[in-house]
């Protein structure tokens, strides 16, 4: 994502003249920008991310266009993966068009828009846009002292574990819809035996009462039982066919699954590859990436990354009507045991019957059928019994399975590869910045802090110690997250250095030029106060005028 201009009017304290903001192609810019409070400095900021997500975080839709001219209007122009973009968005009226390489872009329903937008061509989700890119230093959760939960939930972000979490949870829904089952495999075989249990009390009264009871009766009693039992075996036989038709199409599933999630893998390594040859420089030796070979490699990732999105997109409809196929066996699945569930009611029903009957029958019968209902009844028994055998088994696997794509597990592992690079960027900056205590990340991504050897806590530290460390982490995952998002060019820092003393001012502009040089990142500093001028490229000075906000953007010599 590569934001070449944004333009607004009347949002919030701006009024009807258009401001523009234009940023350098191939040099990162360093902006000063002042102005009171009020006067619309984080304006600048939400209008990007209104002008990208169309939505500003703690901000209701209403309260964003001016209170007295309304019709507000945002055009952010920008570049992904090759396709120049031009955003237009208006609230009161309302207004969303999106035009790709000049062309608007027509898609049924404006949320699948801006979907494809957060999807397909930014591939920065909004949450590490607006926490990490564009945030406040004094609203900002810090590093130091921010919980666990909400620390993994912007590290998964950032480093693209969201694809691990969504299996988990796939796995983990799996794995109920199991433990569901399992438990009605309990339910029936307790229904069995209870079952088993009834008929043969039954069936030893009849038998020892048999030589005194009338014939017809008992045969009419086994004309019910031959019903139940073939209603039975019907059902059985329809629950065993449906049961395997939903594990063919599970393993079906599975396996869908898992190639739907490689060609996503190789699609998105294609395009990290395909980056490279876009900035056209070796990220470990900086030398240029040309000659035949290179020209041939990135035909074929071309080539590649253009024929993957179909095959993944065919997969995924694969994918959608197996699902539909195994939503509807199920659907079938629980019509056949609720009809199983009636049976045992007219078996209950019968139990009812022999006692009310058995002191007024005569003769004797042949409970062959009784018996044969009783063999059946140890059948199927013993079929439960063996089919929750295997659930337990496939449940036991899907839990190992869902421990592995756990923090313990690969993410642990990834975590082991980017945590030295994190913590080299911090002990550099640290030393620049002349912290008098060491910073580090351990494999759970907890803060651990030191001093002469000893661990210290965060909240022992000044306000301006806490925003240096604060600075000093954000910087060095920046760094990090540049590599993952190569075309990234824009930082906002809003109130970074109140509370820091004149030699840390000194210090974090020296780290944040350097760093923005390296990173092409175009940075705005938000400030109160007036800063040294000749650190900045760029100044924006924001002011009123007739009760509008405005301002004026001047190249510092």
């Amino acid at each position: 994502m590569k934001i070449q201009s944004i333009e607004l009017k009347n949002f919030a304290s701006y009024g009807n003249k258009i401001q523009k903001i234009e940023f350098s192609e191939d040099v990162a810019e360093l902006f000063l920008t002042l102005g009171k409070n009020g006067e619309g400095k984080t304006t600048i900021a939400n209008a990007i991310i209104f002008g990208l997500y169309g939505k500003v975080e703690g901000v209701k839709m209403s309260d964003l266009p001016n209170r007295i001219n309304k019709e507000l209007w945002v055009r952010i122009k920008l570049e992904c993966k090759g396709t120049m973009i031009v955003i237009e968005r208006g609230l009161a009226p309302g207004i969303f068009k999106v035009f790709l390489n000049g062309v608007e872009f027509d898609k049924a329903g404006k949320k699948s828009v801006q979907d494809y937008l957060e999807e397909e061509l930014y591939g920065i989700p909004y949450h590490v846009f607006k926490n990490i890119i564009i945030l406040s230093v004094n609203d900002f959760k810090s590093f130091l002292t921010m919980s666990n939960s909400d620390k993994r939930q912007i590290v998964d972000r950032m480093f693209g574990f969201s694809i691990l979490n969504d299996m988990q949870t796939a796995i983990r829904e799996e794995r109920k819809g199991l433990k569901n089952e399992l438990d009605i495999y309990t339910q029936e075989l307790t229904q069995l035996n209870d079952n088993i249990d009834s008929v043969n009390l039954k069936l030893n009264e009849l038998i020892a009462e048999s030589a005194q009871k009338d014939q017809q009766k008992i045969q009419s009693l086994k004309d019910s039982l031959v019903v139940y039992n073939n209603n039975k075996i019907k059902l059985e036989e329809a629950q065993t066919k449906i049961s395997n038709s939903i594990g063919t199409l599970s393993s079906d599933l599975q396996e869908r699954q898992g190639n739907y999630s490689t060609l996503k893998y190789q699609l998105e390594s294609l395009q990290k590859k395909l980056d490279l040859y876009e900035n056209n420089t070796c990220p470990t030796c900086e030398s240029e990436l040309v000659g035949t070979f290179h020209d041939h490699r990135k035909r074929d990732l071309e080539k590649d990354i253009k024929e993957l999105p179909n095959k993944i997109k065919e997969m995924e409809d694969s994918v959608t009507q197996i699902r539909e196929e195994v939503q509807s066996l199920r659907e079938k699945d629980r019509s056949v045991r609720d009809k199983v569930s009636t049976l045992n009611t007219n078996i209950r029903a019968f139990k009812n019957e022999l006692i009310s009957i058995k002191d007024s029958l005569n003769g004797t019968a042949d409970f062959s059928h009784l018996e044969q209902i009783i063999s059946d009844f140890q059948t199927k028994e013993k079929e439960k019994e063996s089919a929750k055998d295997l659930k337990s088994a496939e449940y036991g696997f899907l839990e190992l399975v869902e421990e592995v794509l756990g923090e313990d597990g690969v993410k642990n592992l990834a975590i082991k590869t980017i945590l030295p690079g994190l913590n080299a960027n911090i002990a550099a900056m640290t030393q620049t910045m002349h912290l008098h205590f060491h910073i580090r990340f351990d494999e759970k991504f907890n803060c651990i802090i030191n001093h002469l050897g000893e661990e210290i806590n965060p909240m022992t530290l000044s306000t301006g110690e806490r925003k240096k460390a604060d600075f000093i982490i954000i910087i060095a995952i920046i760094k990090i997250l540049k590599l993952r998002f190569p075309q990234l060019n824009l930082l906002f820092l809003d109130e970074l250095l109140s509370s820091v003393d004149a030699d840390g001012v000194h210090n974090i502009l020296k780290i944040l030029s350097q760093v923005i040089k390296e990173a092409k990142l175009n940075t705005f500093i938000i400030n109160h106060t007036v800063l040294p001028h000749e650190l900045f490229d760029k100044k924006i000075q924001i002011y009123r005028e007739n009760g509008f906000s405005k301002f004026e953007i001047e190249a510092i010599e």
